[in-house]
């Protein structure tokens, strides 16, 4: 049996196409979330955890750290961190 071929009306035609521009349109925005999230990247936190691990655990000294972060001592290393704290 022939099937009788369906036309669609113009206006059924034009509300194909807006569904089709409105999904392509919220794909859009989901893609520049996903843009901007890798823009706004931050490093995971996992070395500076282990360094406070080492730092809560005396595995070094405070004055070891300052040395080797180019401080000449721990008191300086101290108030340069408070400094940057009272910065933010």
């Amino acid at each position: 049996m022939a099937e009788k071929r369906m036309i669609r009306s113009q206006e059924e035609r034009k509300a194909e196409l807006e569904r089709k521009i409105q999904y392509h349109k919220d794909c859009i925005v989901t893609l520049q979330k996903k843009l901007d999230a890798i823009e706004n990247h931050q490093k995971p936190s996992g070395r500076t955890k282990g360094l406070k691990r080492i730092l809560s655990e005396n595995k070094i000294s405070d004055e070891t750290v300052a040395l080797a972060l180019g401080f000449k001592n721990a008191s300086e290393m101290k108030d340069s961190i408070l400094k940057a704290i009272e910065k933010k």
